[in-house]
């Protein structure tokens, strides 16, 4: 029967382990958490069916079966190495293409970065993939993205923190004037909300609350775009979740009980160790990270 990977990742990282010797060292190496390591070890042994180390007190020490994996495991990271090196050849210059994936609710933020990088460096064709759904670096699908929540661990991938976000919830003014201003938390029993749909609320904080406090019967509206939620909101459809930032210069949008309500999450730049310090990249991460540096109401 043939053997079938779920994840190469596992492989990376147990590889690592067979390297190092501990869980400690190789979870040193690749910046993640310890628990990490042990966790893809056990799946990879779990979908292979069979023992790859001996554990020991002091270590972990390779088996016949896993000896025979990791000897393929060099070769395939002498190879990636040579890509790197070639592609970093290649990508010296400031041309070709830039895929950037994030969220369709960052691309208001990110447009300021977007022109300045189109403006210093003309020669490089800049895509801006907008999908929920993560997709891989380390399958060429995007040469940065830009997550949040908590920090990604993928044992290849770099992540940089660019800053901690505030939301919470927001009604334009033509809402209120027709529904009135909620006052206590006891008052949103009267109101109109907006919120996600299912399948990503868990990760957007303001969606996952309403979805968790607000009967069925207030929500008036679920869409599948945290943009196109922010644009319902400002529309004055009901009141939704925004990120503090996207209402600077819309001051007929306001707060609603923020003193009680608000939610703040962190903001991550995301690389692939093989592309990471090429040119097109680093000019990108550069003008990104001083635009979140300088943002307002950021840490």
């Amino acid at each position: 029967m043939a053997i079938k990977f779920d994840d190469w990742q596992d492989v990376k990282v147990a590889f690592e382990v067979a390297r190092l010797g501990t869980l400690t060292a190789a979870a040193e190496a690749l910046s993640v958490h310890h628990s990490t390591v042990l966790r893809r070890i056990n799946s990879l042994e779990k979908n292979l069916n069979v023992r790859l180390f001996h554990r020991h007190a002091r270590g972990y020490k390779v088996t016949e079966s896993g000896a025979k994996l990791f000897e393929t495991a060099q070769a395939i990271d002498n190879s990636l190495e040579g890509l790197h090196n070639a592609i970093a050849a290649a990508d010296s210059e400031l041309r070709g293409s830039l895929l950037l994936t994030t969220v369709s609710g960052f691309m208001d933020m990110l447009s300021n970065v977007c022109e300045q990088f189109q403006t210093l460096h003309p020669q490089v064709q800049l895509e801006v993939i907008l999908e929920q759904k993560r997709l891989r670096l380390d399958h060429g699908q995007a040469h940065i993205a830009i997550r949040v929540g908590p920090k990604p661990d993928e044992g290849d991938y770099i992540a940089q923190h660019l800053a901690k976000l505030s939301a919470g919830l927001y009604a334009h003014k033509r809402y209120i004037a027709k529904h009135g201003m909620p006052k206590t938390l006891e008052d949103l029993k009267q109101h109109n909300f907006i919120s996600g749909i299912a399948g990503f609320n868990a990760r957007v904080p303001y969606f996952s609350w309403v979805d968790e406090f607000i009967p069925q019967s207030q929500i008036k509206l679920r869409v599948s775009e945290t943009s196109e939620a922010a644009r319902a909101v400002i529309k004055g459809l009901g009141i939704g979740g925004l990120h503090q930032s996207s209402i600077e210069n819309n001051p007929d949008v306001v707060p609603i009980l923020h003193d009680k309500l608000h939610w703040e999450f962190d903001s991550w730049l995301v690389t692939h160790h093989l592309v990471h310090r090429t040119a097109k990249v680093q000019a990108f991460a550069g003008l990104l990270k001083t635009y979140f540096s300088n943002m307002p109401h950021v840490k």
